[in-house]
């Protein structure tokens, strides 16, 4: 799984989860609004632009998410580890923390579009303000949790990668700044977010530049020695 085809469909897929990601975040996110009237106008832009950014992108952006999640859990386990916990449990954990990040992301996508759906597909109707504040501090609280997984994703596998050399040393260490980030998402939403898809782009990358498989490569034959 650490090779050929495979890998680079990884790279490929997690670059173009990062990209349909970047439209939803220029129209805005929904920690954003800090008030009554902000939390109002947040639904402002054309309905037909919202939903398409932050609902229609978004499925490409879990799809593909996906793809490079399994790669990602298959590089993981080819080098093999010092110990079973680390040869078995922490890509489990990584593959655990993505499936919770893509689930409680789609979720919350859902949740934040689902106001200018409606006007989107009924026409203009009275604005109900509770509903707006409910939908936008649901939405919230869901981003929140599903950055939980991807903390748990990036720091098993920075743990992972620190033994084995399936990602370079800089990035592997980069990877535990980057699991305390994205863990406290509740405090610095929009860089979090931005943070983590860092991560994923430098990622794939490495996947799309055979980094990983080198890496792997040179594991294997140290342990052969």
């Amino acid at each position: 799984m650490a090779e050929g085809n495979p890998l680079r469909l990884g790279g490929l897929s997690g670059l173009l989860a990062v990209v349909s990601m970047v439209p939803a975040y220029l129209v805005g996110y929904p920690d954003a609004p800090g008030s009554l009237l902000e939390a109002q106008t947040y639904f402002d832009a054309e309905s037909d632009m919202f939903v398409f950014s932050n609902g229609v992108l978004p499925l490409f952006h879990v799809f593909f998410f996906l793809l490079f999640l399994g790669v990602l859990y298959g590089m993981l386990r080819s080098p093999g580890g010092e110990t079973r916990a680390v040869a078995e449990g922490l890509p489990a954990v990584a593959l655990a923390g993505g499936i919770v990040f893509a689930t409680l992301s789609a979720a919350g996508f859902t949740v934040e579009i689902f106001y200018p759906a409606v006007l989107q597909r009924f026409g203009d109707l009275s604005s109900d303000t509770a509903f707006v504040l409910v939908s936008l501090t649901l939405s919230s609280w869901l981003y929140h949790y599903c950055q939980i997984g991807a903390s748990a994703m990036v720091l098993s596998t920075s743990m992972v990668a620190v033994g084995t050399r399936v990602l370079p040393s800089w990035l592997a260490l980069a990877g535990f700044l980057v699991a305390i980030l994205t863990f406290l998402h509740f405090l610095f939403p929009l860089v979090a977010a931005l943070v983590g898809l860092a991560w994923v782009a430098l990622v794939s990358a490495v996947m799309l530049t055979g980094g990983a498989r080198r890496g792997a490569q040179r594991f294997r034959t140290r342990r052969t020695r």
